[in-house]
C-alpha cells in the first residue's frame, strides 16, 4: 500500500509509531550510544547497510548527518537536526532524507526517552511522521523495520 502523501504534522499518519526497549546497560551510556559517532557507527543501520560520514554537533539546531550504504554500494544522505538535548534523559530531533530536488523524501520527529531501572535503561522512541512527498515510500514502508532493527542491534552492541 502506498504511503499517503502530505502534511501530517497535526494529524496522524499511519506509520506513526511508539518502539519501547529495555537494555541492559545504564541511561547516560545509552544516551552516549545515541548522540556520539564512534557508537552510532556501530549499530545506526538496519542490516545489511553500514553508517559512514556519521558527524553530531549535539546541542538545539545541531545537525547529525551519516550515510547509509547498501552491500552493493548504494549510499542515502541523512539528515537530523536536534530540536531537544536533556542529556541524560531525553533527545528530541526531526529527521529526513534529501531528495533529488532539494526537498525532502520525508521529513520525522523522533523522541527518545531514556528512564533509569537500576543498572538497566527503558527506552522508549516516539516517530511522528511529519510530511511525506514523491519517493517517500521505500523509507517509510521500511521504517518500522528497520528501526526495529537498528534498536536491537543497539541493544546488542552495548551488552557487550
Amino acid at each position: 500500500m502506498p504511503v499517503e502523501l502530505g502534511n501530517f504534522e497535526t494529524r496522524v499518519h499511519p506509520k506513526d509509531v511508539v518502539l519501547r526497549r529495555t537494555v541492559k546497560a545504564p541511561r547516560k551510556l545509552v544516551f552516549k550510544a545515541l548522540t556520539q559517532p564512534e557508537h552510532l557507527v556501530q549499530f545506526w543501520a538496519p542490516k545489511p547497510y553500514t553508517t559512514h560520514n556519521c558527524k553530531v554537533d549535539l546541542r538545539p539546531g545541531g545537525e547529525w548527518t551519516y550515510t547509509f550504504r547498501s552491500p552493493e554500494g548504494q549510499e542515502h544522505d541523512a539528515k537530523h537536526i536536534y530540536k531537544e538535548v536533556d542529556p541524560p534523559q531525553k533527545l528530541v530531533m526531526e529527521a529526513s532524507v534529501p531528495g533529488p530536488n532539494g526537498k525532502p523524501f520525508f521529513r520525522i520527529r523522533q523522541t527518545f526517552l531514556l528512564e533509569e531501572k537500576g543498572t538497566e535503561t527503558a527506552l522508549s522512541l516516539e516517530i511522528k511522521v511529519l510530511e511525506t512527498n514523491e519517493g517517500s515510500d521505500p523509507f517509510l514502508g521500511g521504517m518500522l523495520r528497520g528501526t526495529n532493527q537498528t534498536l536491537d542491534q543497539m541493544v546488542e552492541y552495548l551488552a557487550k
